[in-house]
């Protein structure tokens, strides 16, 4: 008919039959659309193994997806779980040493989920660790890009590009060194940058910046100690000595009688 008033629900939710703008619900379902479980009628009919729905009209379970057999206790399970795995209500149960959906992946270690991600047997770290299981901490800021991490002294540590130092590689260094430009704006150019004092430019003749002076400690080790009667400038004079602890004053340049001449009696 033309002027037939349709159902809101035309299939009746599939648990009955339209009519005339009314949906006349199969045994065991009610509702405006037969939406609604009669649960005075399911309640005495079979349980289905609570996979299915029990279906009045064929006297038979209607079994939920993945679920078979007369009373739904059978699981179909229709998944490829490989050589490691079998398929069981729905899902794959994988053999040990084995993961994944499909039972295709090897583990990882428990501790990898800290600092990293599981990829097939791998710990991939995250950055700033490192080690099996991304257990241990890696060099400070990853080198900043200006150098390798490296196991040392039973720690990482960054091994720095030319031209970068620092603990994590962060100290531009001044390679240019006859330029007269401020490369690595610290203040100083070319030689007088003590970064330029292993270039041959600077080295052939040494800056003031460059002069290294020995360890006091050192020089003494070399010398035999002076004896319990010496004056104290007899103790101290190693230090303008040549090729001492600096380069600047001479030996030929002081006295015993010089040197207590300089002090001004109070």
């Amino acid at each position: 008919m033309e002027n037939a008033v349709d159902c809101a629900d035309p299939t009746c939710s599939n648990h009955g039959i339209c009519h005339q703008g009314k949906c006349f619900c199969k045994a065991g379902w009610q509702g405006v659309s037969c939406e609604l479980v009669d649960k005075q009628v399911f309640q005495c009919l079979p349980s289905c193994s609570e996979h299915g729905m029990y279906d009045l009209t064929t006297s038979s379970c209607s079994c939920d997806p993945l679920w078979t057999g007369p009373d739904c206790s059978q699981a179909l399970c229709n998944l490829d779980c490989g050589r490691h795995g079998t398929c069981d209500q729905g899902k794959c149960l994988c053999e040990q040493g084995w993961t994944g959906d499909k039972c295709d992946q090897l583990p990882c270690d428990q501790r990898c989920s800290e600092h990293g991600q599981c990829k097939n047997g791998t710990c991939v770290c995250s950055q700033g660790w490192n080690g099996k299981h991304c257990t241990l901490p890696g060099c400070p800021n990853a080198c900043n890009r200006h150098g390798t991490c490296a196991f040392e002294n039973e720690e990482y540590q960054c091994v720095c590009a030319e031209g970068w130092a620092g603990v994590d590689c962060n100290i531009k260094l001044e390679m240019s060194c006859n330029d007269d430009t401020d490369n690595d704006k610290d203040g100083v150019t070319d030689c007088s940058d003590s970064d330029c004092c292993s270039q041959p430019v600077c080295s052939d003749q040494p800056h003031i910046m460059c002069l290294a002076s020995n360890d006091p400690v050192e020089v003494l080790l070399r010398k035999q100690p002076p004896s319990v009667t010496a004056s104290f400038y007899q103790r101290v004079k190693f230090l303008v000595e040549e090729n001492s602890v600096q380069s600047y004053a001479h030996m030929d340049e002081y006295s015993e009688s010089e040197f207590w001449n300089s002090f001004t009696p109070r």
